[in-house]
């Protein structure tokens, strides 16, 4: 079940494109925060600046009774509540809850993730303003005014994809600043020794398995279980990171993750075939892949991310996966904390 393989000179094309694509992407993103950064405020309007409360990719959305029944309300919940892929059960985006205007006070406004939307004859067209720490820290406050209910849907519509990525990247830069303050700074060094790269890994985690080219670190959560796999090897050609050999590539290093079971091992699942983008992370080209793992011979399994680089100095492919086993909660924060400190990745014989 695994998609035919591309040749060289398709997979040149194809990283082309999708390098293009994601550069799109991220300058209408730039263009969207550049706007809405017109109105950032860095905490000078007096709070008192407790820590935020909330949780991660929790919002609370105050919108009018009126607008949130109808078109207004129908819209903003496809936009925030729409169901993350390549998960075996449904998670939206975010959490929300929300409120009426009149309800936006006291510890309310000291939520992490505030949404207010505004629907007034005296607003002239439609816009969103941006305000970071006004009255805790870490926050965000994403104001989006409009002239009516009918500008609004068309405003949310037309800018979907950059207000879901604004809260994204809101939550995973607060994630990264936290490891590297808080974060296991032992198995960092463990990491920087053995793989030449800088890369921080939340409190929690323990490192489980180590060889010369591998590295598990896993952390459990209730009855849940987070997996960080780094693994290399040699760098033979852009078909590297094509689909197939992204696949195989990563079933040779998860088999060494036992099950249960005797004779039982990680592997990735083909029935529903995984998917792959190639976006850049601070600067670098990374093949991202999406897809579900399963134990052989037993019965577990998940969602994973893998992600994978090109190494120029050492001529070597480097990889990162995350996967998560959460049969009963839901696994949304976990993969994505462990997502997140790809953004951390530095590769320190380029930085010499």
């Amino acid at each position: 079940m695994v998609a035919r393989p591309h040749n060289v000179k398709t997979m040149k094309a194809m990283c082309s494109n999708l390098s293009k694509r994601w550069a799109v992407r991220l300058a209408a993103l730039g263009m969207w925060a550049c706007a809405l950064l017109a109105v950032a405020c860095d905490g000078s309007q007096g709070g008192d600046f407790n820590n935020a409360g909330g949780k991660p990719y929790e919002l609370v959305v105050s919108v009018p009774q009126e607008a949130w029944v109808g078109e207004v309300g129908d819209t903003l919940r496809a936009v925030l509540l729409e169901p993350i892929p390549m998960f075996n059960q449904v998670e939206p985006l975010f959490d929300i809850s929300r409120i009426t205007p009149d309800a936006l006070k006291d510890v309310i406004l000291r939520h992490r993730n505030l949404l207010i939307v505004n629907i007034s004859p005296d607003v002239k067209e439609a816009t969103a303003t941006a305000q970071y720490d006004v009255y805790a820290r870490p926050q965000i406050i994403v104001t989006l005014s409009a002239p009516d209910n009918r500008s609004m849907v068309h405003y949310l519509s037309e800018n979907r994809a950059e207000l879901q990525q604004l809260f994204e990247i809101t939550e995973r830069n607060r994630a990264v600043a936290n490891d590297l303050k808080y974060g296991e700074k032992g198995i960092s060094k463990e990491i920087a020794d053995q793989f030449g790269i800088r890369m921080n890994i939340p409190r929690g985690f323990t490192i489980r398995g180590c060889s010369e080219d591998f590295l598990w670190i896993g952390n459990d959560v209730r009855i849940a279980t987070q997996g960080l796999v780094i693994y290399s090897y040699p760098f033979t050609g852009e078909q590297d990171f094509t689909l197939e050999e992204l696949i195989r590539h990563r079933n040779e290093f998860v088999k060494r993750i036992p099950g249960p079971s005797d004779g039982s091992y990680m592997a990735t699942e083909d029935y529903i075939t995984p998917t792959v983008v190639y976006p850049k992370i601070n600067g670098r080209q990374w093949a991202e892949m999406h897809g579900f793992w399963f134990v052989q011979n037993d019965f577990m399994g998940g969602p994973f991310v893998t992600y994978a680089t090109f190494d120029p100095v050492q001529r070597r492919v480097l990889c990162v996966d995350c996967f998560v086993y959460s049969p009963k909660e839901p696994k949304r924060n976990l993969l994505r904390q462990l997502q997140h400190t790809v953004w951390s990745v530095e590769f320190t014989d380029e930085a010499k």
